[in-house]
């Protein structure tokens, strides 16, 4: 007897073709759980896009069948995704329009090619490979971070380098003030993450070795945080996981610091890193027009 079972390729492509104005941003957390670096990017990509698209706001796990079938005429923008079920997943994969806003690595477990040599995960180990490849675009935040993607999902023509990150103008204003106070001479900070691919203990140790004078900060509050560490005049940051870009770092070269770091920060590779100051800030400021044009040119 013949089999009636249909391959991959003859099933047919259940996603809509004409998409309305409203877009759904979907991601595990946002800055009302945690004021984390990817949730205050993504509050950005909310701000920005609500000004000229009707934009929802969906944490992972509160996905269900109905709301997809629901908007399946909507443009999804997807951030972190661990929360989202595997049947789920499949539905956003057969049948929306979607686009990957990439914080990490989640085509491995632990999120960490680090661990692999020339940052290359072994086959066996990959995961959400499909998930990646029918996703209208990947986008990465350095180029950095887009060689690490295309050297193990070998998906060069879906990933995009936006170069940068995201942060408010009000933000953007309190650097540029910070950035203009006084600092303490020859002092650097060290931040004091619970984290330990953060590499604090890394960070203190290279600055005994090289008898830089430092201190271990930490402060739970995002602007007073940003307020403390201005009173520097260098950091240390020495992460054991590729970075996909590093606002840290951004943020301490916003407001006039010295970087002391390793090869795994994303934003050493772009072309405006060696700016500080106002100018890495106006950098910045511009990659907001940079989304709206990514966004524009994926949904046609």
């Amino acid at each position: 007897m013949q089999s009636t079972q249909k391959t991959q390729a003859e099933i047919p492509d259940q996603r809509i073709l004409q998409l309305n104005d409203k877009i759904i941003l979907i991601s595990d957390f946002f800055i009302d759980d945690f004021v984390g670096g990817a949730a205050l990017n993504d509050e950005e990509i909310f701000v920005t896009l609500n000004k000229h698209y009707d934009v929802q706001k969906i944490k992972s796990r509160y996905l269900y069948p109905g709301f997809i079938q629901e908007n399946l005429d909507s443009f999804f923008i997807i951030s972190n995704f661990f929360g989202i079920s595997p049947s789920i997943r499949q539905s956003i994969e057969d049948k929306c329009k979607y686009i990957l806003y990439c914080h990490d690595y989640k085509f491995v477990q632990h999120t960490n090619p680090a661990v692999y040599p020339n940052f290359i995960v072994p086959p066996n180990e990959l995961i959400n490979i499909n998930f990646h490849k029918n996703s209208s675009a990947i986008v990465c935040q350095t180029d950095f971070q887009k060689n690490i993607y295309d050297k193990n999902l070998n998906l060069p023509e879906k990933t995009i380098n936006f170069s940068g990150n995201l942060w408010s103008e009000h933000h953007l204003n309190l650097l540029e003030k910070l950035g203009n106070e006084s600092k303490s001479p020859h002092k650097c900070a060290v931040i004091n993450s619970p984290y330990p691919q953060k590499g604090t203990k890394q960070s203190q140790e290279y600055c005994r070795q090289n008898n830089i004078p430092f201190d271990t900060i930490k402060d739970p509050d995002y602007e007073s945080f940003l307020k403390f560490l201005s009173m520097y005049s260098s950091l240390a940051f020495h992460p054991s996981t590729p970075e996909t870009c590093c606002r840290l770092v951004l943020e301490a070269k916003m407001m006039g610091l010295e970087i002391h770091t390793n090869e795994l920060i994303g934003a050493s590779y772009e072309p405006w890193y060696n700016k500080n100051g106002l100018e890495l800030i106006n950098v910045m400021r511009n990659k907001k027009e940079n989304l709206l044009k990514i966004i524009r040119d994926v949904r046609r």
